[in-house]
């Protein structure tokens, strides 16, 4: 005859597992919690990170060009923000210290808002009730890039970006990639690190090579402008099989005009 005193230490020990087990931090990026994780939608594409507590503390926030710190003005509350994109729709989940919801968004739960397109905020909403979180690889991804930055994007290789103009030269870039992840710190300096991961060796080549050859021409380009030319020549690439590993380590103006080129 079974035990019944066995039987329920056994219960017991299960029950505490996996209760052990659904509390466990997830791999993502510091910042990220479970809760918030929990909102991402099963058919995100794009994720992104802002953790402005620690972007507004940097020693360069102040030095920033005040229409990118406009930017952040409505969402002076919030300490963290996620974007997540589906490449039609876009949801953020903002955790900060809300007395009400920022404007246009929902709070679903305290100190955590959601604001998008309505189908991007039922999506979320049914995803959290689900318990699970959407996109735990491209969260992992993101944390396996992120290190010490203060804002990070990771996308699936292959989709398009909602991008035009010289922008658009990134399409053709990552239309052969895994996945592509960007991180960003903001210290003294503004260090920019990114990875992409080609689905072969060769498109790992080919991604290397055509990053240095719009890195050339643009660098021709700008020949009239040698602190450009200069901060443009000083790019580190470097690539291991697959991976093309890019950097960047610049002040707060020289940034500014280097994103400006491909507007």
């Amino acid at each position: 005859m079974v035990n019944c005193v066995h039987l329920a230490r056994w219960a017991a020990l299960v029950a505490l597992a996996a209760a052990a087990i659904s509390c466990r931090s997830i791999n993502a990026p510091a910042g990220v919690g479970q809760d918030m994780a929990s909102y991402i939608p099963a058919d995100t594409l794009l994720l992104a990170g802002l953790d402005l507590d620690r972007l507004r503390v940097s020693p360069l926030y102040p030095k920033l060009p005040p229409a990118v710190r406009a930017l952040g003005e409505p969402l002076r509350d919030a300490g963290y923000v996620l974007l997540a994109s589906n490449g039609k729709d876009l949801l953020y989940m903002a955790r900060g210290r809300f007395r009400e919801a920022p404007a246009g968004a929902t709070l679903v739960a305290p100190g955590l808002a959601a604001a998008g397109s309505p189908d991007s905020v039922r999506a979320a909403i049914a995803q959290h009730k689900t318990g699970r979180n959407g996109a735990p690889d491209l969260l992992a991804r993101a944390a396996s890039v992120t290190g010490s930055g203060q804002i990070w994007i990771v996308a699936r290789g292959g989709v398009p970006l909602p991008v035009a103009g010289n922008a658009a030269n990134l399409n053709r870039l990552l239309h052969d990639t895994e996945y592509a992840a960007i991180a960003v710190r903001i210290g003294s300096q503004i260090e920019i690190e990114a990875t992409a991961v080609g689905r072969t060796a060769a498109a790992g080549r080919e991604f290397e090579e055509s990053l240095r050859a719009i890195l050339s021409l643009a660098a021709a380009a700008n020949a009239r402008r040698p602190d450009l030319a200069a901060l443009i020549h000083s790019v580190l690439i470097r690539r291991e099989d697959r991976t093309v590993r890019v950097a960047l380590s610049a002040g707060p103006d020289s940034v500014v005009s280097l994103f400006g080129l491909v507007r």
